[in-house]
């Protein structure tokens, strides 16, 4: 593709609705001028200077657009995701740049995962727990004896499989991040996001058993068996595990508390988009990263490398390679 075609493609990926045609993100007008040399539009009304990328999870990027296309392709070809490393190779650019690019398009998937209804039919729920990394003092003197890493706390990810009616697995999942299987979490995690009287299937977990009261709730014990006699299972719930650890343990080897909710929905993402087409996969990260939401602009990896880490609780945090 030439640059003009990838300019073109960005344009449309933003402004779909208007057919490419730029519209101000600041007062929403359509009138502009068009800057040739800087592929920019200045506003006729308010006289705002704004670029394909304003006011989006990629907004105030240096990044050239090629080079920001060929990240998107490249992570979507990733099935269980990639590391920063890696895909800094694949962009050429710093690990900075890719570790910051990636989590900007996690941040993007996450901010846009409820647009779409309610979960309904048959949904699966289950819970694991994941054991984040820790950034350790620079001293030796600081740090914690490692005999006690074992009993650090550790976080609950639940996830939400609503079952396809085709019988080919799973076509939507939603996760979110607790302290623990606590009833009363599950409950309002379930209401917020699934059509009362809809069927779940659960594990014997007493957290679960509040769902009797608004939905159709079946369990299934799996210190008897993983299904049921009558088909109860929760193997949709326990794949979407499975490509999560794989996730940690093959790419990127440690994940951070502050970010672990932006790791387990882009695993989600990419079970929910398993059997799309590279293609569809790129147009619909692309399109996401451009769309025009506020959260865009004050997206919490804006200026992450401007000012020191150490105001971002240094020692929760981890750099995933």
């Amino acid at each position: 593709m030439s640059d003009e075609d990838i300019f073109g493609l960005f344009r449309q990926m933003r402004w779909g609705k208007t057919n490419g045609e730029p519209v101000c993100p600041q007062c929403e007008c359509e009138e502009h001028y068009y800057i040739k040399a800087r592929k920019q539009w200045r506003c006729k009304f308010c006289n705002h200077t704004f670029s394909v990328t304003s006011g989006t999870w990629l907004g105030s990027t240096k990044l050239p657009l090629r080079t920001i296309l060929i990240g998107v392709v490249a992570l979507a070809n990733a099935a269980k995701g990639m590391s920063a490393l890696q895909l800094m190779r694949y962009m050429g650019v710093q690990y900075k740049t890719a570790y910051i690019f990636y989590h900007k398009l996690r941040d993007a998937l996450h901010q846009t995962r409820h647009d779409q209804p309610a979960l309904k039919g048959q949904v699966e729920m289950d819970g694991a727990y994941i054991n984040p990394s820790k950034r350790f003092p620079n001293k030796v003197a600081d740090r914690r004896e490692k005999t006690k890493l074992s009993n650090r706390p550790k976080q609950c990810v639940i996830v939400e499989r609503m079952r396809s009616t085709d019988g080919l697995g799973a076509c939507r999942t939603l996760t979110y991040v607790v302290e623990t299987e606590r009833a009363e979490d599950i409950t309002d995690i379930a209401e917020q996001d699934i059509v009362p009287g809809t069927e779940i299937f659960t594990d014997c977990h007493s957290g679960y058993s509040d769902l009797m009261v608004s939905f159709d709730h079946t369990t299934v014990n799996h210190d008897v068996c993983f299904i049921g006699p009558n088909g109860e299972n929760t193997n949709q719930a326990e794949s979407f595990f499975s490509r999560f650890r794989r996730l940690i343990r093959g790419q990127t080897h440690q994940v951070g508390p502050e970010y672990l909710e932006l790791y387990a929905n882009e695993v989600a993402y990419r079970e929910d988009t398993r059997r799309w087409d590279n293609q569809r996969i790129t147009f619909d990260m692309l399109s996401r990263m451009l769309s025009d939401e506020d959260n865009g602009k004050k997206s919490r990896f804006r200026g992450y490398w401007n000012y020191t880490r150490r105001n971002r609780g240094a020692e929760d945090l981890v750099l995933a390679a």
